[in-house]
């Protein structure tokens, strides 16, 4: 039965405006080979760094070239249309759905402990009445 019901959480998470809004920008980012082309750039970049530095085959200055090359493209990937929509969205949507596990703990603490429930009686310190 809780799994059951866990299921039907994540459902209603996805059919959220966060999980819709993430689930658009997904589509339009899988359709845009610009933005897919970028960020496997940015991951071959970094893999081959990752390569040398085990190696030890890089020099101080190339270490520092290679921050200010993957910093350069980081900037204008999340910049980019459909790549920065798609990490804003997922990162909303990440955020929404911990919020949500973040009641659940609440309430799960609450069920166990009601005597202590987190709460000390300053409303400033809380998230929230669970």
């Amino acid at each position: 039965m809780v799994e059951q019901i866990a299921r039907q959480l994540a459902e209603e998470l996805v059919k959220s405006e966060y999980g819709q809004a993430f689930i658009a920008a997904k589509q339009a980012y899988d359709k845009d080979l610009d933005a897919q082309n970028m960020l496997k750039e940015y991951i071959d970049k970094q893999e081959d760094f990752q390569n040398r530095l085990v190696q030890g085959t890089i020099t101080e200055e190339e270490k520092e070239a290679f921050y200010d090359e993957i910093n350069k493209l980081n900037v204008e990937i999340r910049e980019h249309g459909t790549s920065g929509a798609l990490y804003k969205a997922e990162s909303e949507f990440n955020e929404y759905t911990q919020s949500i596990f973040g009641i659940i703990t609440a309430a799960l603490q609450n069920a166990i402990a009601p005597e202590n429930a987190g709460c000390t009686g300053s409303c400033s310190s809380c998230s929230g009445c669970h």
